[in-house]
């Protein structure tokens, strides 16, 4: 069992209510890059249940077999999903939340390292994971990605703590 400030991962089940299996390939889905398929197109969307991204004609062929197919958007040049489609899926409570064009959305990937960390002079919180700064005291990551990597990291650094005390 792991615990750290308000988020406990005990076992796999424990684990898949913190991050769901179709959001673990998110962080390496490559959204608005060109489709494998039909290279003229973007990537644009998300399968839930192939857990792949695609473009525009893929999802035209693959909305035959019913999957839920949440539309990723770019936002000041970041992937972002809406917050309407995210909600039912996912908690996403603890993440901070951006208006573009009138719609609340949350930012898919996280701030790299090297990436200068927020400019705003005002920021009251910081990201528990890539460290950028927050505008939203009650936000503890920038992005989706931040929060799915954070449970996924601790269960990770317990199986290294069980491997030194086993040795």
């Amino acid at each position: 069992m792991v615990v750290t400030n308000r988020l406990m991962v005990s076992s796999e089940d424990d684990q898949e209510k913190f991050v769901p299996q179709w959001l673990r390939p998110i962080t390496v889905a490559k959204f608005y890059s060109s489709c494998e398929t039909h290279r003229s197109k973007e990537r644009n969307y998300y399968c839930r249940v192939c857990m792949l991204s695609f473009c525009k004609v893929c999802k035209e062929q693959h909305d035959r077999s019913k999957h839920e197919i949440p539309t990723v958007y770019k936002t000041s040049c970041m992937a972002s999903f809406r917050i309407k489609d995210l909600k039912p899926l996912w908690d996403i409570s603890s993440i901070h939340l951006y208006t573009f064009n009138g719609c609340l959305v949350a930012v898919i990937y996280k701030k790299g390292i090297g990436i200068s960390r927020s400019c705003y002079k005002n920021r009251v919180a910081e990201c528990e994971s890539c460290r950028y700064g927050l505008k939203l005291p009650s936000a503890k990551y920038y992005s989706v990605e931040c929060k799915v990597e954070a449970p996924l990291r601790m269960d990770e650094s317990m199986v290294l703590m069980k491997r030194q005390r086993a040795s």
